[in-house]
């Protein structure tokens, strides 16, 4: 236990080491049901988990979770964080107002910043859930042209009608994946409330 209190000691944040599995259960009943208290009790925001799967190695989180919190600071937003610290994987889900007009734009920038900070400490913005429609545009933070260009060559030999998954690891502007048609898709389906 004193080993793990000094490398907490380097987050610089205050922590608490709960002492039996009472108080720890309570922990664990925070951590699962803050999804479900921040979506229900903010009126006229909706969640919006576009930047909630990424890691980085435990050993950078001292310089990256500062880091990642100056830069959800900057848009002054409410947003849970929760996740494995223990290898370094995060949710993070900010509640947005999708009346806002400049919400897509808040998104995409947020979207930018966050994964060049992931690929800064040499990460991954998907850990878990894979990259879906709205990473789909971030990809070459992570891989190279050549290894987009066999994502493209492999999702053509084996969906070449574009059925399976449209717009996922592979961008095409009708389907999704691209920049374009998120902030399409965000303007015009604000009222809806489900994984972007």
């Amino acid at each position: 236990m004193c080993k793990l209190k000094e490398k907490i000691r380097n987050f610089k944040l205050k922590v608490h080491i709960t002492k039996n599995q009472i108080e720890a259960d309570k922990y664990w009943d925070i951590r699962r049901k803050s999804f479900a208290l921040l979506r229900k009790h903010v009126k006229g925001m909706h969640t919006a988990p576009f930047i909630d799967d990424i890691i980085v190695r435990p050993e950078f989180l001292p310089k990256f979770l500062p880091e990642l919190n100056a830069i959800l600071n900057k848009y002054n937003l409410i947003f849970t964080m929760a996740g494995h610290a223990g290898d370094g994987n995060f949710h993070v889900i900010p509640l947005m107002d999708f009346s806002r007009p400049d919400t897509a734009r808040i998104i995409m920038e947020l979207g930018e910043l966050v994964y060049d900070l992931v690929a800064k400490y040499r990460g991954s913005i998907t850990a878990e859930h894979n990259d879906g429609i709205i990473r789909t545009p971030y990809l070459n933070k992570m891989y190279s042209d050549m290894i987009i260009k066999i994502f493209a060559e492999i999702k053509k030999i084996f969906d070449s009608k574009n059925i399976f998954n449209p717009g996922k690891k592979v961008p095409t502007p009708n389907t999704g994946g691209t920049k374009e048609y998120i902030i399409k898709h965000i303007a015009t389906e604000h009222t809806t409330e489900h994984r972007i």
